[in-house]
């Protein structure tokens, strides 16, 4: 849905996913590494949040994370979205507090991992702005630099 401001996001339906998923992957607008957090846990094998490369399905997904996290079966509630805006707004709406919760609550180093994976989110947002301003790939100018007068 849109709004006066661009697109609008919908925090009840995404509540509803960040309370109920095993595992989330949220990807990003100007940059093409994803945000993954698997809320799973089993002995000593606490969640995990990392900043992956895009995969081509959720099957690649599935393979992926078997390699990872062996001792977990295929998640039981998978969600991948695509949040709008930038990852500034991300973490000014708070818009991940569900699953910072759900986190603090597994683990005593799982919130702070989420802040660690922000601020890493945060500078890829910025490099690839820098990119796109500079034209460099994979980005293109509209003008040309002028070269000497």
């Amino acid at each position: 849905m849109f709004a006066e401001n661009g697109i609008e996001v919908d925090f009840e339906a995404l509540n509803q996913v960040l309370q109920r998923a095993d595992v989330l992957t949220i990807g990003f607008a100007l940059f093409p590494q994803r945000l993954l957090v698997d809320t799973r846990v089993a002995g000593d094998e606490g969640p995990m949040v990392a900043i992956v490369e895009p995969v081509a399905s959720v099957q690649g997904r599935f393979h992926w994370l078997g390699r990872r996290r062996p001792a977990f079966g295929a998640p039981k509630a998978f969600s991948y979205f695509l949040w709008p805006h930038t990852v500034r707004r991300l973490v000014e709406e708070d818009a991940l507090a569900p699953l910072r919760a759900r986190l603090a609550g597994v683990s005593n180093d799982g919130a702070a991992t989420l802040e660690e994976a922000f601020a890493a989110l945060s500078s890829l947002e910025r490099e690839a702005t820098i990119a796109a301003i500079r034209g460099q790939e994979p980005w293109r100018t509209i003008w040309e630099a002028r070269t000497g007068r």
